[in-house]
């Protein structure tokens, strides 16, 4: 009896938020197709239907491919992928379908093993066959799961502040698997919502800018975009996956693993069990960062990367 007061409870007080801060009622949705602030390296693909974004930063060296996390996009590699670009990488982000600018068809299965097949159905799409494969939070799990089962898509692991083990979900996770979630997140979705959660994921929250609010802002209010991101969490039972889990000692691909040192949602002890079940496994862990190094402290993840991916000091280049 108690967990559903529970519940109800929880929903209460969005609803509360909602009506006193005026909040989802007044979201203008961004139709399908549509993207604000297309520049030249944003392309789209279509596959079964479904119609993928990415972004693109040509060079002669190898391929890297960069995946987003729940409710993130490209965007989140915006300050990263120069970095490697001016390495001379050629550097690719994929918006996973559901998120981003990529379509979000509704009733479409968002599970993690789902999310891999297409990322690889993608990278057939665009020629991508043995990239340094790089991914943040839930594409951190995508990332070692194709490793896993397509391991030659896959020439070397990048893992940021991965998914992996079954944990304690972020309380923002835990209230969109809650019943009328759909509805409730409609009613309350806003600028100062999407604020609160890019602070939740960052050590300093000081250093969130408006910049950022709009970027997630705008991605999450694209069609049917939070239906997204539910159904996601509610696919993200990892008690599902123990049979992958427990393979991850399987993975012999030369890997890096970045952590933030202060990350609330997915906790420092992850990585550090990475560290220990992958035998080719390297663990950086940044200071004073939280759980998307890529956006907190970007120079210092590309720096780690880049020295990854040549196996040598950067130091003298990336500054």
């Amino acid at each position: 009896m108690r967990r559903p007061g529970k519940c109800l409870y929880l929903i209460a007080c969005v609803l509360f938020c909602a009506i006193f801060l005026s909040c989802g009622l007044f979201v203008d949705e961004i139709p399908e197709g549509q993207m604000i602030g297309q520049t030249t390296r944003d392309h789209f693909v279509t596959i079964e239907g479904v119609r993928y974004h990415y972004t693109e930063y040509p060079a002669p060296g190898r391929d890297v491919l960069l995946i987003h996390g729940f409710a993130s996009s490209t965007y989140t590699w915006e300050k990263v992928a120069p970095l490697l670009q001016q390495l001379g990488y050629h550097v690719w982000a994929l918006d996973m379908k559901g998120f981003g600018w990529s379509d979000k068809p509704k009733g479409a299965p968002l599970d993690p093993l789902t999310l891999v097949e297409e990322v690889r159905k993608w990278m057939d799409a665009v020629g991508l066959k043995d990239a340094v494969f790089a991914g943040n939070s839930l594409g951190g799990g995508v990332a070692w799961l194709m490793a896993l089962l397509h391991p030659d898509k896959v020439h070397s692991l990048i893992l940021v502040d991965a998914a992996a083990y079954p944990i304690k979900m972020p309380f923002i996770m835990r209230l969109a698997g809650l019943p009328l979630s759909a509805g409730v997140a409609k009613l309350s979705f806003s600028r100062g919502i999407v604020r609160h959660g890019l602070s939740d994921v960052y050590h300093d929250r000081d250093r969130v800018t408006n910049e950022q609010v709009d970027a997630y802002y705008d991605r999450l209010r694209t069609k049917n975009a939070l239906n997204a991101q539910i159904a996601v969490v509610r696919a993200l039972d990892l008690t599902k996956y123990e049979e992958y889990i427990r393979r991850i000692p399987e993975i012999k691909t030369r890997t890096l693993i970045i952590w933030g040192e202060n990350d609330r949602w997915i906790p420092l002890h992850v990585g550090q069990r990475l560290s220990r079940e992958l035998s080719a496994s390297t663990l950086a862990v940044i200071p004073s960062c939280g759980h998307i190094p890529q956006e907190e402290h970007p120079d210092v993840t590309a720096k780690h990367m880049a020295e990854f991916i040549a196996a040598r000091p950067t130091e003298n280049i990336l500054r």
